[in-house]
Parts: C-alpha cells; sequence; structure tokens
C-alpha cells in the first residue's frame, strides 16, 4: 500500500515517527511523509527508503513559520495534503498528534480513504500543562487553548477511523471519551532490540568523569514539568550517602538558565553535569556507563497517559530506573522489578530511593534487560502496527 504519514514538525528527525515509517517500509508498503519545513531542506527527498514531502520555503523565515504553522484549517496545509494524496495513491493516512488530525480526517474524506490518528500523548492534558508551568504567551490563546483543543480532540474521536495510542492508560483514557475498544491499538514507544547493540563505545570528555562518579542519568527536555527541580532539591541529602553522586543531564530546553540558577543557589554545581544535546546514536553510550536511569517526570493527567522512551532505554542497558510514581511508569518498574518509584514531587523519598538503590542487592538492571528483550520491544508493536494497519485498508477496500 501507499501510506502518507503526517507530521506537524520538521524532519528528520523524530524517533516514533522513524520507527512507525521505517517498519511499514521495510515490511513493503511504500510510505510518504507530510512534513514542515523551517530547515529549508530540499521539498522532495528519500531518507532510508521514505519518501519526505516538505512544504514549500520562503526566503523571510518568519513568513516561513507563519505560512507553515500547522494548523488543521490551514489552506496551505490542506492543498498540500490533498497533492500528495492525488499524485502518490495513497491508500491509507496516518496523522500524528492532535493539531493536524483534522486536516487528515478532512484530506481522507475527500479522497475517500480512511485515517488513522496516532495519538503518542494526551495532547489535551499537555497544553494544560503548558499553561501550568511555562511562561504564559499571548499566541497560547490560539494555538494551545485548551477549550479549543478539547473541540478538536471531540471531533476527532468521533470522526477517526482508528487511534494508535501508547500504552495502556491512554487506551483506557480513550475508551472513557466514548470511542470503542476495537478502534484502538496500541503501538508503544519501546525500542528496537538491536540498537543495544553498542559495538564501539562513543567517548566524549564527559564519559571518564560519569565512569568515575556514582552517576544518575535524566535524558530529555530540559522543563520545569520534567522534575528536575526536585532532584537538585534531593542532592544535599543524597551526597551525605553517596558523596561522589553525579546527576547528569543529557538534552536542552527552555528551563535551562533557571535550574541552572537554582543549582548554584544549591551550590550543587559539582554534582551537577550538563551534557547537553547529544545526538541520539550516542545517548546510549551515557545511559550504559550510569549507575540509575532517573525519570523525576511530575503526576499528571497527561504523564498518566503516556510512557516516555527513556524508560525502556534504560532497562534494555541493564540500568536501574529510578521513576516518579506515575501510573505506567510504577506500574511497569513494580510488575519489572527494574528499580524503583519514588513519591511524586518528594525529594526527601526521591534521596531515600537512591540509597535505596545505591546499597540493594537486587538486580534490577539484569530484570529490565530481561523484560525488554523478552516483552517491551519494537518487535511486538511491529505486529499490531502491520495488523491494524492491513485490517483498516481491507475493511475501506470492502466498503
Amino acid at each position: 500500500m501507499n501510506i502518507l504519514y503526517i507530521w506537524d514538525g520538521d524532519y528528520p528527525w523524530d524517533v516514533r515517527v522513524e520507527k512507525i515509517c521505517e517498519t511499514l517500509n521495510t515490511n513493503g508498503h511504500s510510505v510518504h511523509i507530510a512534513a514542515r519545513n523551517l530547515k529549508k531542506r530540499p521539498v522532495v527527498e528519500e531518507l532510508n527508503g521514505l519518501i519526505i514531502h516538505r512544504l514549500r520555503t520562503y526566503t523571510n523565515d518568519k513568513l516561513n513559520a507563519v505560512f507553515s504553522f500547522p494548523a488543521f484549517f490551514s489552506p496551505i496545509w490542506l492543498k498540500f495534503l490533498d497533492q500528495l494524496v492525488v499524485e502518490n495513491k495513497i491508500d491509507v493516512i496516518i496523522v500524528r498528534d492532535l493539531p493536524m488530525a483534522i486536516a487528515g480526517i478532512k484530506t481522507g474524506k475527500r479522497n475517500n480513504i480512511p485515517v488513522v490518528f496516532d495519538m503518542a500523548e494526551d495532547y489535551l492534558a499537555m497544553i494544560r500543562e503548558i499553561w501550568k508551568y511555562q511562561k504564559f504567551k499571548g499566541l497560547n490563546l490560539i494555538v494551545r487553548n485548551p477549550f479549543f483543543a478539547s473541540k478538536v480532540e471531540k471531533y476527532t474521536f468521533k470522526n477517526i477511523d482508528h487511534i494508535m495510542v501508547v500504552i495502556d492508560e491512554a487506551k483506557d483514557l480513550v475508551i472513557s471519551k466514548n470511542v470503542t475498544q476495537d478502534k484502538i491499538t496500541i503501538v508503544s514507544n519501546t525500542p528496537m532490540l538491536e540498537v543495544f547493540d553498542i559495538k564501539t563505545s562513543f567517548t566524549d570528555k564527559n564519559m571518564e568523569l560519569i565512569k568515575n562518579r556514582y552517576s544518575a542519568i535524566y535524558t530529555g527536555g530540559v522543563q520545569l514539568g520534567r522534575g528536575i527541580q526536585f532532584v537538585f532539591d534531593a542532592i544535599p541529602e543524597i551526597i551525605k550517602e553517596i558523596p561522589d553522586f553525579l546527576f547528569v543531564i543529557v538534552g536542552d530546553g527552555y528551563a535551562k538558565e533557571i535550574l541552572m540558577k537554582m543549582m548554584n543557589e544549591k551550590n550543587i554545581g559539582d554534582h551537577v553535569l550538563w551534557a547537553g544535546w547529544v545526538d541520539h546514536k550516542n545517548i546510549f553510550s551515557y545511559i550504559k556507563n550510569c549507575k540509575i536511569g532517573i525519570i523525576p517526570h511530575f503526576v499528571s493527567d497527561h504523564v498518566n497517559t503516556t510512557i516516555p522512551n527513556k524508560i525502556f532505554d534504560y532497562m534494555g542497558l541493564e540500568v536501574p530506573v529510578l521513576s516518579s510514581d506515575a501510573i505506567p511508569l510504577k506500574r511497569i518498574v513494580d510488575e519489572e522489578k527494574c528499580g524503583l518509584t519514588f513519591k511524586n514531587k518528594d525529594h526527601q523519598d526521591l534521596a531515600a530511593r537512591v540509597a535505596e538503590i545505591y546499597h540493594s542487592k537486587v538486580p534490577f538492571g539484569q530484570n529490565g534487560k530481561k523484560a525488554v528483550f523478552e516483552k517491551y520491544n519494537w518487535s511486538q508493536d511491529t505486529a499490531r502496527l502491520l495488523k491494524m494497519v492491513n485490517n483498516i485498508a481491507h475493511e475501506n477496500h470492502r466498503n
């Protein structure tokens, strides 16, 4: 089949988009990705067997950003998607996340083809968190307005042909909003097992320091809602028990300056390593050389219905997991005995759990690796993805 994946950002890169599209491609489907083009790349490009179609660009960066903004009512996007569907004889559309969901649905209806909504996260809950934790921006009244988003979500759930979610808790959420179970498939954020086959260890100026200290790593966005500040609060307690403790932060984001100021005020700079942005393929060397993988995310409706890639990265690399007690994270950590969880926003409990892992004889790392290699890996999700796409296409063909 010819499949169009609608992605509202620049491509490359997104790990979930890549896994889904390359998996469909390697299993015989022709896959096209419709993408934004803020980085002014070629409007058509082939990457690893995928055909990337990007919006045309404008010389002026501000105009480029405005005209390519991913809004479901954008005439530029709607014309772009219709052309791609017709020119490439598209059989199935997959649209990622809520902002472009209605555009995908409308394109599908106009061309009489089925549309799948890839609900990588609870977008409505996410924008509520943005309003809560990030500095208010006037544009949010229009583009990240929870009231408008709730209307878009309601329309999407009513009119979409099928929904992909990442975790059981997200499936339960969608069912609670009057979507029947047969219209939902779990395609999670699990890793491909080959990513753990690290033949040559990446090294840089940070690696020796990480190896020689009791290092705990966080990978991902540097945002206030990710709970990094509570790790900072816990560090003075942790170093009483583990003097060489080092908190390694791999990633970047809007809150870095705020958090660095907090670090300096607490005088814990000797126990924090800012690695910054690291190429994805090299992140695994960072993780592998650490003693704990931390997921300190605040517990919220958003976090309770998604699952971060990093939990499986930590587990697959045999690193004990220390996570906040968000529902899906706690369920996996407890079931697989691959680490411990701490009470949400409780830095004292966080510190106590670090010490517990430090002294524990439980093979948390081995348990996590076993669970990933037997259960939480992309081969399981591949089977569900392929079955879902084939069923939808055949059902549409019959109709």
